[in-house]
């Protein structure tokens, strides 16, 4: 489904004619327009309008959030080798996360866009990669690491954290704005991760939907052309279709004030 808003003020005749969608999902954007190919979208779905990566657009169209912060260190998830657990540490590090736009909740299990080195053994299984936000040992120490970083992006983590596993101890420590949280964690075996814990959370699969986020408290990104504005509903939200170089955007305002402009498809062309 798609929301259905007002064409108002200054719009072309023919365009003015017919409500402008603001679409609640990828897939919505796909059978409305099949032509419309992978990129930045504007969504609005339960009370928030926010931007995100639609990815294979032309079959199974599915969200992510592009995370501005990566390589060494940020948005990565650590299974710390040794103890119970011999090999080389298993690190998974993330650039972009996939969410469903319903709930803004993260599969921490999606792995499209993520890269994984090390292996070890836990029990008989043979561990190569980690879901998004888990620290993890077998030393019976919280020396598993891990990082969740979303400055830059429009969005905040909004989930509490625990530990899982046998003996196990670790820490969450967020940053005061909830855009970052360091992990550590450990046990024989042990993991600190988004609450509640999941058992052994190694070697994931797509549809861990875990992680739960919200809109930032500064929510609008102009330089990145990203956003996330909880408003709670469609009231005082109205779109305009205008022309510039002859192409038509649609300018979605709310309360009178411009708050993005997208073409006809919803791909995003600027935020203020």
């Amino acid at each position: 489904m798609c929301a259905a808003l007002p064409a108002t003020g200054g719009a072309p005749a023919h365009a003015a004619a017919a409500p402008v969608q603001l679409f609640n999902s990828c897939q919505d954007i796909h059978q409305a327009i099949p032509i419309a190919r992978d990129g930045t979208y504007l969504l609005y779905n339960n009370g928030n309008i926010f931007t995100a990566y639609c990815y294979h657009m032309s079959t199974t169209p599915t969200e992510y959030i592009d995370l501005a912060r990566t390589g060494q260190g940020v948005n990565f998830s650590q299974y710390t080798a040794g103890g119970a657990s011999p090999g080389t540490n298993v690190r998974t590090a993330f650039t972009r996360v996939r969410v469903d736009p319903k709930s803004l909740t993260v599969d921490i299990g999606d792995l499209t866009f993520a890269a994984s080195t090390g292996s070890l053994r836990h029990g008989g299984t043979a561990v190569t990669s980690m879901p998004y936000g888990v620290a993890m040992s077998c030393t019976s120490q919280a020396d598993g690491t891990g990082n969740i970083d979303l400055q830059d992006t429009p969005f905040r983590v909004d989930n509490a954290f625990a530990t899982g596993g046998f003996n196990a101890s670790g820490s969450a420590s967020p940053s005061g704005n909830g855009q970052v949280v360091d992990l550590r964690g450990g046990g024989y075996c042990g993991w600190e991760m988004s609450s509640p814990p999941l058992y052994n959370p190694f070697n994931p699969s797509p549809g861990l939907y875990h992680l739960k986020l919200s809109c930032a408290q500064n929510g609008v990104l102009p330089g990145r052309r990203q956003l996330c504005l909880h408003l709670g509903g469609t009231s005082g939200l109205t779109t305009q279709v205008r022309r510039e170089r002859g192409q038509a955007l649609v300018i979605v305002r709310h309360n009178g004030r411009p708050v993005a402009a997208s073409d006809i498809t919803g791909r995003i062309h600027a935020v203020a």
